[in-house]
């Protein structure tokens, strides 16, 4: 079976052959993958940053964004049968704690990831738990259906942070900075700008008809900014970027008042002026991880099916399983917006 895992605690990512996969146990579900994308969490675990070398342990099959077809079940699974499109959620929770039991699952305590703690989507096939999958519409193709996860990252952001009638700028435009902007424009914002220097991916923010795009770097970003905004800065600051200076600059021209959703994960400590730009602007942060199990499954999946121009757009490469050095490297480089691997590829050796 072909993999993609982090073998070795350092810088890259390798592919090897492993034995198949012992069919599923109780309660899982054998899926075999049809496409996965490359996350930005991916990414951090190719670099190998602090975050991820005191989280990750090697060997580990990563990757968690996925679809891909049930093609065994295991016992005391109901709902699902073999042949069935599906993807997952990929935060496996307890299910049994305060959080899990509250509406609050997304950020249970004893939560492991697919990908991250247990073994990823970058392969053949995947062992996931029947409660987390996903039945995917026959409306939505493989490469949309394998990006439901950040999708939702996205949409978690977006409705935590009430953008209706807003002005909304965007800190990074990264695929989920992306996918934000799109749906934020979609749930009413009065204005959306993005802020990003890489010259690829504005030009994709540009494609999104937007209000504005700014590169951080130059001298008018923060006049542009608030000429837009009518002089009193945005109302909202999605920051997805996980860049300390760009975070401690959007607090600085965050309006009175604002709200501050941080989703970007930095590659170490971000230090802040906690008293001046939060405390005596009254500035509210969120943080926000995964999605709402399963609202923003719902709603992810109605957003994709009247919007599928926009997630085209932003989807700017689908390479062979086999090429996922090149999808790194294109992520490295700055020159893609998200890129999906094809693991039919694997079966067929021609991309499909």
């Amino acid at each position: 079976m072909f993999t993609i895992a982090k073998a070795k605690a350092e810088y890259g990512i390798w592919s090897s052959d492993q034995p198949a996969l012992e069919k599923p146990g109780r309660g899982m579900v054998m899926v075999d993958v049809i496409a996965a994308g490359i996350c930005g969490t991916d990414f951090h675990i190719y670099q190998w940053d602090s975050w991820s070398s005191g989280r990750i342990r090697t060997p580990m099959t990563i990757g968690h964004e996925f679809v891909g077809v049930i093609s065994a079940i295991g016992e005391e699974v109901s709902g699902f049968e073999v042949g069935e499109r599906v993807s997952a959620e990929c935060h496996i929770a307890c299910g049994q704690c305060t959080l899990c039991r509250t509406g609050n699952a997304h950020i249970c305590e004893k939560t492991e990831i697919i990908g991250v703690d247990r073994a990823g989507a970058f392969a053949e096939q995947v062992l996931v738990p029947a409660t987390n999958l996903w039945k995917v519409p026959a409306a939505i193709p493989d490469e949309h259906a394998a990006v439901f996860d950040p999708v939702g990252n996205a949409m978690h952001m977006v409705a935590t942070a009430k953008v209706t009638a807003k002005d909304v700028l965007i800190v990074g435009g990264g695929p989920i900075g992306l996918f934000a902007a799109a749906i934020a424009k979609a749930h009413g914002a009065r204005t959306v700008s993005v802020q990003e220097p890489n010259q690829a991916r504005s030009a994709i923010a540009r494609s999104l008809d937007i209000d504005l795009v700014v590169n951080p770097r130059h001298e008018t970003c923060k006049s542009d900014i608030l000429d837009l905004t009518n002089g009193h800065g945005p109302d909202v600051v999605l920051e997805v970027s996980g860049n300390g200076r760009a975070l401690n600059d959007a607090l600085e021209i965050a309006a009175p008042g604002a709200t501050v959703a941080l989703l970007g994960i930095p590659g170490g400590p971000v230090e802040l002026d906690l008293g001046g730009k939060v405390v005596m602007k009254g500035i509210s942060l969120l943080g926000v991880t995964g999605r709402r199990m399963y609202e923003t499954w719902y709603q992810v999946e109605a957003f994709m099916l009247k919007n599928p121009e926009l997630i085209d757009k932003v989807i700017t490469h689908t390479l062979p399983a086999r090429d996922f050095d090149t999808g790194f490297k294109l992520m490295e480089e700055g020159a893609c917006g998200k890129v999906v691997l094809d693991f039919k590829s694997l079966k067929t050796g021609v991309l499909q």
